[in-house]
């Protein structure tokens, strides 16, 4: 019963909290257009007018309050930024220490205070920020607009929710169904209600297409949020990173969820003030330059495509593999309902299908852990009772000499390549178009507050499970795989090695191969000379005494899985778990559900976010007199080719889900965050500064990636991969700060647009 309980209280939420109500003319935010920079010849065509949101109270007040207010939220700012920091920084010095303690159900204290702790503080940074700002913005005037939504736009596809899950489990109870049919099932059910949003939410004019209106209340603003959020990297491949690296994996855990705070502090406020459509649009505003919208919008479209090819490849991942069809096929298939449901409803039906998906997402996770723990530790509480499992773990990696500790700080990274990658992925986070766009569709700035903490609150429900599968998923394995016969290996890694995220490298398997059926790790053995095989026999095929050279070891041909001689993908873990401990079908029934949610809603928001960049700010800067038919037509062909080409791009398998991703909060951090946040909170950015800041930052971070792929074990002092977005980051940072004081301040329209953003 578990649809029928999830989607049933999703629907009691919308009824409570979206009644047909008209909103009074008197709570309507107006709108004031402040004087706006003319722009040189050089820079024709220019940009329409800025609209900032207002309501009576606020725009009249004196200037002497309006500056009070400001100082008392930066000092704010600074206070909830400094114990944000710390929280970050001390434990982590700290953590070959803290390591040493143990807490609660046997937790390493260095690792329960970055896989739980963090997260929480996070949430409770926020929230207090929200709780104080809501206060001081209606004592001085503020108003919390109530959205008006007909409760019809969602009935229907919750209906179609509720009806489609409680067949699955009523005819998975009687007959006993297989996951491949019951995940049919699901993709069909995904399809109908992608169908049925699209077609009753379609979008006629450029507001209900790109901010849905500009009506969707915080909750379900934060569940539209956290599912755009909750990526393919989020459901399918980070519980694998952490299964893979242990602690070290923690810094996506803290940096995934610290970005968060950044979010609430720096950004959703005052871009909901701008009140505008697209991120370019504001910096073009901002820095009173279409150059520099053309520039953020050129960034905007690498980032969320490097980002949407991610999602694309763990469509093809789980419909390739639960549904035994072709990868491109499968790809087709879940990107053929989220461009029908994007094409014709655009933001607004985007909202609606992110909505039901986020509480799938997060039950759908929870669910399958809960299993877990309860299984292995008697109590349904996953959060609390991993810590039992790192005693376990510990204990089954000296008796299998495996090197490592799981849960021992710093095996592989240096201090440095944590907090640098963990910094990296916050700014990042706070700087990711799809995520910053969504504060546009809130009906006032302290609905866009609230959502920061919704949003955060659903997020920290799978964050805080994620070590957990992680944790209870390597119990599993090192009891009941590691040390086993390779030929008496259960079924699943014998799927899992068909679908290439899987390899054994123990000579035995060879036995009966060819030369040329031998799997890759060892033709590249047999091509580098660590292995050699010699046919005694003549008959062409392997055995094991025909086998010589520096890979043959006594543990390599004695036919036992060693540690070292398993290769897990780190998408492999969450999808097979269900599988692995033989959990009944309708549990890995939910993971494909929950992992096709995750990749489809972050698609969903990925693709508006390329086709309003094309369409609004590309086109339209270029061509400030095109009609809303021809914009809506452009963004809708950006939709269609942004698809195919991700599609086409994610055939070539360019690395896992989650480094794919961070990839791209790499390229976020160097670019858009940096002009936003100076250009909100620094009154000398200036039009040239922000164009230098962003082409250096994207520049650096374009280098770091060809490094990266031509030669992999490269690192600057100690720092490698995505972590090294940081440089680009401060770069950025440097540039803009550096060429923004050697050039003219910014004219005094920009210093009005400014002091608009701060008013509450």
């Amino acid at each position: 019963m578990f649809w029928l309980a999830m989607v049933s209280i999703a629907l009691l939420l919308l009824t409570l909290l979206f009644p047909q109500l008209e909103r009074r003319d008197e709570d309507r935010p107006r709108t004031l257009s402040p004087p706006y920079v003319p722009r040189r010849q050089s820079e024709q065509p220019s940009m329409p007018a800025v609209t900032i949101v207002e309501t009576p109270k606020t725009a009249s007040l004196p200037r002497s309050v309006q500056t009070a207010y400001w100082s008392a939220n930066t000092r704010l700012i600074r206070i909830l930024l400094l114990v944000w920091g710390g929280s970050v920084l001390l434990p982590t010095l700290l953590a070959a220490e803290l390591s040493r303690i143990r807490v609660l159900t046997g937790f390493p204290l260095s690792y329960f205070l970055a896989a739980q702790g963090a997260p929480i503080l996070f949430l409770v940074l926020a929230a207090l920020y929200t709780a104080i700002m809501t206060r001081r913005d209606r004592q001085l005037g503020g108003r919390q607009v109530d959205p008006s939504l007909p409760v019809a736009d969602t009935v229907l596809p919750v209906a179609l929710v509720i009806g489609g899950g409680t067949l699955i489990v009523v005819a998975d109870v009687v007959f006993r169904l297989p996951v491949t049919i019951i995940g049919w099932v699901l993709i069909i059910l995904t399809i109908v209600v992608y169908a049925s949003i699209g077609i009753r939410s379609r979008a006629q004019d450029l507001e209900a297409y790109y901010v849905a209106g500009r009506r969707i209340p915080a909750l379900f603003n934060g569940l539209a949020i956290s599912a755009d959020w909750m990526s393919a990297a989020t459901f399918i491949s980070l519980a694998g990173t952490l299964w893979m690296l242990g602690y070290e994996g923690l810094a996506y855990i803290i940096g995934w969820t610290g970005g968060y705070v950044l979010l609430a502090l720096l950004l959703a406020p005052y871009l909901r003030k701008f009140g505008q459509y697209t991120i370019p649009e504001f910096i073009g505003a901002r820095y009173a330059s279409t150059v520099a919208r053309l520039v953020a919008a050129i960034v905007t479209v690498i980032v969320s495509f490097t980002y949407l090819t991610a999602q694309v490849s763990g469509i093809g991942l789980i419909m390739g593999r639960f549904l035994g069809v072709n990868y491109l096929f499968g790809v087709a298939i879940g990107l053929g309902a989220v461009l029908f449901c994007s094409y014709l409803g655009g933001m607004k039906a985007v909202t609606w299908t992110q909505v039901i998906q986020a509480i799938v997402i997060v039950a759908t996770y929870l669910i399958p852990a809960a299993l877990l723990s309860l299984r292995d530790t008697g109590v349904a509480l996953p959060q609390i009772m991993y810590g039992a499992a790192f005693d376990v773990i510990a204990d089954l990696e000296s008796t299998q000499n495996i090197p490592k500790s799981y849960a021992e700080p710093f095996n592989d990274w240096s201090v440095w390549q944590f907090l640098a990658l963990a910094f990296c992925l916050m700014c990042g986070t706070a700087g990711l178009p799809h995520i910053l766009v969504r504060f546009y569709t809130t009906p006032s700035v302290i609905h866009a507050r609230r959502s920061v903490s919704w949003a955060l609150l659903f997020i920290a429900l799978v964050y805080l499970t994620i070590p957990a599968y992680a944790a209870f998923s390597r119990w599993e394995i090192l009891a009941h795989v590691v040390g086993q016969s390779v030929r008496s290996l259960p079924q699943w890694a014998v799927n899992w090695g068909n679908a290439g995220l899987l390899s054994i490298t123990d000579l035995t398997t060879l036995e009966g191969e060819t030369v040329a059926t031998v799997p890759g790790w060892a033709k590249s053995l047999l091509e580098s000379g660590g292995l050699q095989f010699v046919d005694a026999n003549g008959d062409g095929r392997i055995q094991i005494e025909e086998l010589s050279g520096r890979a043959v070891t006594p543990t390599s041909i004695d036919g036992v899985l060693q540690y070292n001689e398993l290769k897990i993908s780190p998408d492999l873990v969450v999808v097979s778990t269900p599988e692995i401990v033989g959990l009944p079908g309708t549990v890995a029934a939910l993971v494909i559900a929950g992992g096709l949610a995750a990749a489809l809603s972050t698609a969903d928001g990925l693709l508006i976010v390329i086709t309003s960049s094309v369409a609004i700010d590309v086109y339209q800067s270029l061509n400030r007199h095109a009609s809303t038919r021809t914009l809506l037509a452009i963004g809708r062909v950006a939709l269609f080719l942004a698809a195919v080409l991700a599609a086409l791009t994610a055939l070539r398998q360019l690395g896992i889900i989650v480094e794919l991703v961070a990839w791209a909060f790499s390229i976020a951090a160097a670019t858009l965050f940096p002009v936003l946040t100076l250009g909100i909170f620094w009154r000398r950015a200036n039009r040239q500064g922000a164009i230098a800041g962003m082409i250096t930052g994207l520049l650096a971070v374009a280098s770091a990636i060809v490094i990266n792929l031509l030669s992999p074990s490269t690192n600057f002092y100690g720092i490698s991969g995505p972590a090294t977005g940081i440089f680009g980051m401060i770069a950025a940072l440097v540039t803009t700060v550096v060429v923004s004081l050697l050039t003219p301040p910014p004219p005094p329209a920009t210093q009005t647009l400014i002091d608009a953003i701060r008013r509450p």
